[in-house]
């Protein structure tokens, strides 16, 4: 090969080697603007809300209003035959000074609301129980589907509800 055919060679190589550190570039470029629309939503036009604050950590709560806290349960037993039953309603003691709540047991079933309320409870205070409740009526042995439904109150001069919880739950009767 001539002294001129091998430059031309070594030419079209750079160029070669030039186009594909170019186009790799390009997609590197795209990927990274792929990935950034994606996690901003993938919504064009989206910024961060200037709202937006840090979460305050359970040691700063005195400085902001903390979550209503709720104990749950996955199941209930009661005995058959009886309407007088043993329970544990609880309002934990962290709602202290901030809400109330009261319980209702539902029975899911097919009417028009789809559900048939067991008992109601009134409001029951922070660290403060209810163990012994009067069913609406009595239950043969089985398993039923049911909720217990907790409201909480802001204990302000209104009682202001706020959200409430659902927590499924099978009622065992024996």
């Amino acid at each position: 090969m001539n002294r001129k055919c091998e430059k031309e060679v070594v030419f079209l190589l750079l160029l070669i080697f030039l186009v594909c550190g170019i186009v790799t570039g390009i997609r590197c470029l795209r990927r990274e603007n792929a990935v950034s629309n994606r996690d901003s939503g993938g919504g064009v036009g989206l910024v961060i809300d200037p709202n937006a604050e840090d979460i305050v950590s359970r040691e700063n709560a005195d400085t902001a209003e903390q979550g209503v806290a709720i104990s749950g349960q996955e199941s209930m037993t009661i005995p058959a035959n009886k309407k007088e039953v043993v329970v544990d309603f609880y309002n934990p003691q962290e709602n202290e000074g901030l809400y109330y709540l009261t319980f209702e047991l539902r029975l899911y079933n097919n009417n028009e609301q789809g559900y048939e309320v067991l008992y109601t409870s009134g409001l029951v205070q922070p660290g403060k129980h209810i163990n012994r409740i009067t069913l609406s009526r009595e239950f043969e042995k089985g398993v039923y589907e049911a909720v217990i439904h907790v409201q909480p109150y802001r204990m302000n001069e209104e009682r202001t509800l706020t959200n409430n919880a659902d927590m499924r739950i099978r009622l065992i009767v024996k």
